[in-house]
């Protein structure tokens, strides 16, 4: 039995505000016309997504009847309106269900390169399996344009399951990374430098707001409690922008942070900044090898550092 393009890469999320941005890229071996027929004709999308009614223009109306639900079949059902329609490239779906679905194709070497998203409120709970999902019908595709039917009567779950088990390992890691940003943060505000450093490898490094390097997680640790004890220090606010695998047992998280001075109730635009985040996994564990403040001065571009305030200010008690 197929089990797809063991080389299909995996689908990227985006969480902010109980929203989820789901993204997908691959390479198909067909051109744009023959992939926006499949995507577009309702024969042809019972082959690999679901029973389909579509009507060909923005505006229209469609129905997506997923055929692998068995009884849920009705609560499977995603309706809504085709807000962009531009063959072969462009075709975007605002669906009830699972929010606003866009194909963007463009040619590409021997075949076309697909884009898709899914922008969807999304319980964290079901992050993996829908991940799992839109992966698993996007192997469904590239079957289904060589010929292929998904056997829906007949169909398990044992291929969606790979998917999820991996979209599970690889998002836990990636939460795992999450969580030293946490801890390094948590640090900072508990004014402790042995809670600051914990998270690092023994020859982690941190670089300052200032440039100043600290090298070893001793070091670290000493040196912040030298500066928590000679001065009084700000309060960090910070929000993640992006977490990602760069290779097995490698991470790069990238964030940005604001400072509420001592005795304020409001940051200090000044020492707004962009923080990084390097991780590595060493017998399970996953620790910091490096940690980087940049001042986000944005010199020449004043309103995105004003954006910039506006959205960490937000983050202050009693702002949400």
């Amino acid at each position: 039995m197929s089990t797809g393009d063991p080389h299909a890469p995996d689908g990227t999320a985006t969480q902010r505000d109980g929203r989820a941005l789901l993204r997908f890229e691959r390479r198909l071996r067909h051109p744009p016309e023959r992939v926006w027929k499949a995507l577009t004709d309702p024969a042809e999308l019972s082959a690999w997504l679901a029973e389909a009614v579509l009507e060909p223009a923005v505006g229209g109306k469609f129905e997506l009847r997923w055929l692998n639900a068995g009884e849920a079949a009705e609560e499977a059902t995603a309706r809504g309106t085709v807000t962009a329609f531009d063959p072969p490239r462009l075709l975007e779906l605002d669906s009830d269900l699972h929010g606003r679905l866009r194909w963007e194709l463009a040619p590409a070497a021997e075949g076309t390169h697909l884009v898709f998203t899914s922008d969807v409120q999304l319980p964290g709970e079901f992050l993996i399996r829908t991940l799992a999902g839109w992966h698993l019908h996007l192997d469904y595709l590239a079957e289904a344009l060589d010929g292929a039917r998904v056997d829906w009567p007949n169909w398990t779950t044992a291929r969606w399951q790979v998917h999820h088990d991996r979209y599970a390992e690889r998002l836990g890691a990636l939460e795992a990374v999450r969580d030293l940003y946490r801890r390094v943060l948590d640090g900072w505000n508990a004014r402790d430098g042995a809670a600051f450093a914990a998270p690092f490898r023994d020859d982690g490094e941190a670089v300052g707001f200032d440039g100043t390097l600290h090298s070893g997680r001793a070091r670290i640790a000493a040196q912040l409690d030298r500066i928590f004890a000679d001065h009084p220090t700000a309060h960090y606010v910070g929000l993640v922008r992006d977490v990602r695998l760069i290779a097995p047992g490698a991470a790069v998280l990238r964030a940005v942070a604001g400072m509420v001075p001592p005795g304020s109730a409001d940051l200090n635009p000044a020492a707004n900044a962009v923080q990084t985040l390097t991780a590595s996994q060493l017998m399970g564990e996953w620790r910091v090898e490096l940690f980087q403040n940049t001042p986000a001065a944005y010199h020449g571009r004043p309103e995105e550092a004003e954006a910039l305030t506006a959205e960490l200010r937000a983050l202050l008690p009693g702002n949400g």
